[in-house]
């Protein structure tokens, strides 16, 4: 049986579904109680399913969203469900709950984008029956570990970025926490100079409401003036870089190389094992239009997770192929902007 909870719920409900959560192998920020409701703020409709398993009650978080006109809609689940890839009664109780409250909801697919790495799903595995759907999630990422002495962590950084981090130290930069002016200036500068679309204050606003004391803004300062600035948000003993961004001042002094050193250093103090640089590309081409960023990042080190991607189920085939065309129509807009 599966039991689904309301969205709107209560702190005591919303702590419950994290401890469950966490009682599974690869619980993660996504499936979160408080990352539901920043995705209902944007537009999903976020419900919240508890899925009896041989394992245990496994939590789901699903979205629902509005694919186009004509009422086309999905059922997408980010990085879940959070049981392990050799644990596939619990995946297949899941897809079946899934398939269930999509049809009862005129979803037309089911898409999950699961938490495990390419290489450890097994042969045969439900999964891979599944079709292939555009991840919405960074397919590949960096791990920091931060277990080591602090020493030892910055050992592991390449040369390169060692020496800016410690450039940066002796030139004076200040990292500190900063407010959503600061943290929104420094990503719209990214975004202009880059040409990119980044999220807006409005997203920004909301993460660091819903998550509150999970959410960590630091920015990364010369004198009074911030000129670059994170947001980090935390789940169990990880912490993830979600955004990010700075403006064109002092980058001579290596201002986000501290700010990333001296934010795995909070982490470490905050109990936390790992530093997630959350999204690097899946290959080492130099016309990549994340090459630079990519470059920045695997400065820092880190074991490389290659997610095996986002699957799919078909609920309704017309309806399915339809919003296939609205993904890689809003997408080709999307790199046309």
């Amino acid at each position: 049986m599966a039991q689904l909870i309301a969205a709107q719920t209560g702190l005591g409900q919303a702590a419950e579904w994290d401890r469950w959560l966490r009682a599974w192998p690869r619980a993660n920020l996504l499936q979160s109680h408080s990352w539901g409701a920043v995705q209902e703020r944007s537009g999903w409709q976020t419900e919240r399913i508890l899925v009896e398993t041989p394992g245990g009650v496994l939590p789901v978080t699903a979205l629902i969203g509005q694919v186009g006109p004509g009422g086309l809609s999905r059922v997408y689940v980010p990085r879940g469900p959070v049981c392990g890839p050799d644990d596939v009664a619990s995946f297949t109780r899941v897809m079946e709950t899934l398939v269930a409250a999509g049809r009862a909801r005129g979803a037309s697919v089911v898409e999950v984008e699961v938490p495990w790495e390419a290489g450890e799903v097994p042969p045969h595995h439900p999964l891979l029956f599944l079709g292939r759907a555009r991840a919405r999630q960074p397919l590949a990422t960096a791990l920091v570990d931060l277990r080591p002495e602090p020493a030892d962590i910055l050992q592991s950084f390449h040369a390169k970025t060692r020496y800016n981090v410690r450039l940066a130290e002796r030139k004076g930069v200040d990292v500190r926490p900063v407010g959503l002016a600061e943290l929104s200036f420094c990503i719209r500068a990214t975004e202009a100079r880059q040409g990119i679309r980044l999220p807006s204050q409005h997203h920004l606003r909301n993460v660091l409401e819903i998550l509150g004391d999970g959410a960590w803004a630091l920015g990364a300062a010369v004198g009074e003036e911030v000129v670059a600035a994170v947001l980090l948000a935390r789940f169990g003993d990880q912490v993830v870089y979600l955004y990010g961004g700075a403006t064109d001042r002092h980058r001579q002094l290596m201002p986000n190389h501290l700010l990333h050193w001296r934010a795995m250093m909070l982490a470490r103090q905050d109990g936390c094992s790992s530093y997630d640089l959350w999204g690097v590309p899946e290959d080492d081409r130099p016309d990549h239009p994340w090459h630079g960023l990519a470059q920045f990042k695997r400065g820092f080190g880190g074991a490389r997770v290659e997610y095996s991607g986002c699957w799919r189920q078909e609920l309704r085939p017309l309806g399915a192929r339809l919003v296939s065309l609205a993904d890689a129509a809003r997408l080709h807009l999307r790199r046309r902007r």
